[in-house]
């Protein structure tokens, strides 16, 4: 995955100073050069990611452990990375009000996905303590 890495570094890099150089002579077609060019890094990124995912979560069902944790844990992370995704590239354009919507709507995406969990918890709390 190393060498893998220092390509997609690289490819980023230059990514970068061409879309930079896009942006002072076509201004418009930069922000849809930055997407596309973080859409196929991701694609070729991504595709390693779920292969390892899969098995780290065949491998949380087989010590018989409950996998609601494991894929809650995984869903808050990936609404976590897409959060700051968007609000970075909000934030590179100048408009630093959607980001902040961005974050915002990110935060209580991740609190309505562990209120299962934090319910989970407390019932099991009240089981302990009797009531």
């Amino acid at each position: 995955m190393s060498g893998e890495l220092i390509k997609v570094i690289a490819v980023i890099i230059v990514s970068a100073v061409f879309v930079t150089v896009i942006r002072v002579r076509a201004a418009e077609y930069s922000f849809l050069l930055t997407l596309a060019i973080i859409a196929v890094v991701l694609f070729f990124v991504l595709q390693d990611l779920f292969g390892k995912v899969s098995q780290l979560s065949n491998l949380f069902e087989q010590s018989g452990n409950t996998s609601i944790y494991f894929v809650t844990a995984l869903k808050a992370l990936g609404i976590s990375y897409v959060t700051t995704f968007a609000a970075d590239l909000c934030r590179d354009f100048g408009l630093s009000s959607l980001a902040s919507t961005a974050e915002t709507v990110g935060k209580i995406t991740i609190f309505i996905l562990s209120f299962p969990l934090v319910t989970s918890v407390l019932q099991s709390v009240l089981g302990f303590v009797g009531l």
